[in-house]
């Protein structure tokens, strides 16, 4: 039953299912497997000394006096008393008329869920929930789970309530003795309380429960990975290492490398000389230059006879690297007079847009050997695409491919080099990246400037950074000004990009240059636009949140971000990546809508800070892990229970996978466990 669809099982509407499906959420399974983010107390409290002010109560008692009023701004609202077991009545406003009240009349026991706060000396109840028995949402320790309307924490609850029944089918992947010695929760057990507990206590233990699981098989799936590839004894591409061709490159380069990148350089170069392939991960902030050291790496593997592929996840971004390889390359060729482009490492890009005819010539070559490095999109990782010795395989933002894709390139047992730029807490790059090794650039390019980065509340601080803007476009500066929206939402007081478009190319800046982006254009239309703001074909651009990670605009000096409240400040610290990378001093201003004290504290982190890993470790810190990284597009497996600041709880989950794979490297003797781990594609 846990794989049934619940169009199959659910009584409820095409939106709803609609939306399900937009969050992923398609069979019971999942919809089981969508966690409440907290709980709450739902007690009754029948009597008025029971209840606490500017608080959410739940009470009990006669509700009378029903009736619709006009506000004076001609708004319908709706009012009414309830009158409690002490004979105490509180106020009761509704400035959305309830569904279930629509008809009422008269008086009946009721249950109202609500904030209940002193206006105008009454004691008044606004906007509650209404009940007319009690049920899963009043009287207990009730969930409160992510909302995305019309999927409402109330809808979740009635639904999934109906079908908890079915937790029982959950496999029990953890061992025995895990499970005993660690005094956890069964599988089944911890679904059904993470969802509705008696208790708080409850709740924790089946967070813990759940959250050791997700721990424990990220543990294991890297560790029994890294296991089999050191198995693998041979490597088919030695590239011997040459401190004396090294430093000749290094003289041969317009800049002087960091401690950071050199040291990542010399980590990469050993490996290509080791007995079994590399698999490396070189993580770095943005604008830490790790595209150098992944092509002085790719340099060496060419002099040594094999062939290099690089990937990146967009078109735009691929043709940069291809752009940047090839004036990358040419102080390499002036000193013998030789063209390596031409005559010894002849280079091409192979992406979606290009021609079929193309294709198929640029195949051919590959498969001849008579191209040395190919640059590109997904459209490498086809099955007619056949290299004759692929030395090394570079892959850029690796999160945005998936394990099968990135295996297509390992079945050549050729080293891999993986780059990210997401900025990853430490605990986390050893949870989920325990399967390569790991090297980090934490050091910016000499010449680079900090970003300033300012919050901007009120209106007389727009208006300053409003003039500050214009004096930059005037001294041949650009702009990138990120919306969250695409389109205007009636549920969400958001700003969205065709508003704030018209807004800013009529009414801020009518005089300048304005563009605008977003998610739902055509690869096509994207990479043009992207295209013209290179070349500066236009001073602003107003975009959502797909400005690409690494493309280059080497005039922007200034970053605008809306509603900036609503991204981690990991996302936020990409934004800023865009601008900054040049010697200009660049800024960023995080414009805020609605301040709060939490929101305020995070923000500040991105005042005081440049810092990608710091800032990720303030983001863990103040948001847990699932906000952050419970996103497809963080590449990082949605952490939906497990704490990454529970040293203990991953020590110990990290010390069982090791135990058990010492004893079973193929788990053998764990059936549901070894289905478990090879079931799924993940992201890691």
């Amino acid at each position: 039953m846990l794989h049934t669809s619940l169009k199959n099982i659910l009584s409820t509407t095409k939106t709803h299912l609609s939306k399900l499906e937009k969050l992923g959420i398609l069979t019971v399974q999942d919809l089981l497997e969508f966690f409440p983010r907290a709980v709450e107390n739902s007690e009754i409290k029948n009597n008025f000394s029971q209840i606490v002010l500017n608080e959410k109560n739940t009470i009990s008692g006669e509700l009378t006096s029903f009736h619709l009023e006009k506000t004076r701004f001609g708004k319908r609202i709706a009012k009414a008393e309830c009158f409690l077991e002490d004979g105490t009545s509180i106020n009761v406003v509704w400035f959305r008329i309830p569904y279930n009240l629509k008809n009422f009349e008269g008086s009946q026991q009721i249950f109202l869920v609500g904030k209940i706060i002193r206006n105008y000396g009454k004691i008044q109840i606004q906007n509650p929930e209404v009940h007319f028995e009690q049920n899963v949402h009043v009287g207990n320790i009730r969930p409160i789970y992510p909302e995305s309307p019309p999927i409402t924490s109330k809808w979740l609850r009635e639904k999934i309530s109906g079908i908890l029944l079915f937790a029982k089918e959950f496999p029990e992947i953890l061992p025995p003795d895990i499970i005993s010695q660690e005094s956890l929760l069964l599988k089944s057990e911890a679904i059904r309380k993470i969802h509705f507990p008696q208790t708080p206590e409850d709740w924790e233990k089946a967070k813990a429960r759940l959250g050791f699981e997700e721990i424990f098989e990220i543990q294991l799936r890297v560790m029994q990975s890294k296991i089999f590839r050191e198995k693998q004894k041979e490597n088919l591409f030695p590239v011997p290492f040459s401190a004396d061709q090294i430093k000749e490159d290094f003289k041969n380069l317009p800049f002087t490398l960091t401690l950071a990148q050199k040291k990542s350089l010399k980590d990469i170069l050993f490996d290509l000389e080791k007995n079994r392939p590399m698999h490396r991960l070189l993580q770095g902030d943005v604008g830490a230059g790790k595209t150098i050291v992944a092509f002085l790496s790719a340099l060496q593997v060419l002099r040594s006879g094999f062939q290099v592929a690089i990937l990146a996840p967009t078109e735009i971004l691929a043709k940069q690297h291809f752009e940047s390889f090839l004036s990358f390359i040419e102080p390499f060729s002036k000193k013998n007079k030789k063209s390596l482009l031409g005559e010894q490492f002849p280079c091409e890009l192979l992406t979606g847009s290009t021609k079929e005819k193309e294709k198929k010539n640029i195949k051919q070559r590959l498969k001849n050997d008579d191209i040395k490095v190919i640059i590109g999109t997904h459209a490498i990782l086809t099955e007619d695409t056949v290299f004759k010795n692929l030395g090394l395989a570079v892959i850029d933002e690796q999160h945005r491919f998936g394990v099968k894709q990135r295996t297509i390139l390992s079945q050549n047992l050729s080293h891999i080099l993986s780059m990210t730029a997401t900025p990853i807490p430490r605990s986390l790059a050893l949870t989920i990246y325990g399967d390569q090794d790991l090297s980090i650039i934490d050091e910016k390019p000499a010449g680079r400037k900090d970003i300033v980065t300012r919050i901007i509340i009120d209106e007389k601080t727009r208006n300053l950074m409003t003039k500050f803007i214009d004096d930059q476009i005037l001294k041949n500066r650009q702009i990138f000004w990120v919306c969250p929206l695409r389109e205007e939402s009636e549920k969400l007081d958001l700003r969205n990009v065709k508003n704030e478009f018209l807004h800013i190319s009529q009414d801020l800046f009518p005089h300048r240059r304005v563009q605008f982006l977003h998610g739902k254009m055509k690869p096509k239309e994207k990479a043009e636009i992207m295209r013209q703001f290179q070349a500066h074909e236009f001073d602003i651009l107003v975009s959502t949140s797909v400005i690409e990670v690494g493309v280059d605009i080497k005039n922007s000096t200034v970053m605008v971000i809306e509603n900036s409240e609503r991204f981690g400040l990991s996302q936020l610290h990409q934004f800023r990546g865009r601008i900054g990378r040049n010697n200009m001093q660049s800024y960023c201003f995080l414009m805020v809508d609605s301040p709060e004290q939490k929101t305020t504290e995070r923000l500040r982190a991105m005042e005081k800070s440049n810092d990608g890993f710091h800032l990720s470790e303030v983001d863990l810190r103040l948001r847990g892990a699932g906000e952050i990284y419970g996103i497809k597009q963080s590449g990082i497996p949605d952490l939906k229970c497990a704490d990454l600041n529970d040293l203990d709880t991953m020590k110990k989950a990290r010390d069982w996978a090791q135990k058990i794979l010492e004893s079973d490297l193929y788990l053998k003797n764990f059936p549901a466990l070894k289905q478990q781990i090879e079931q799924e594609e993940v992201y890691l």
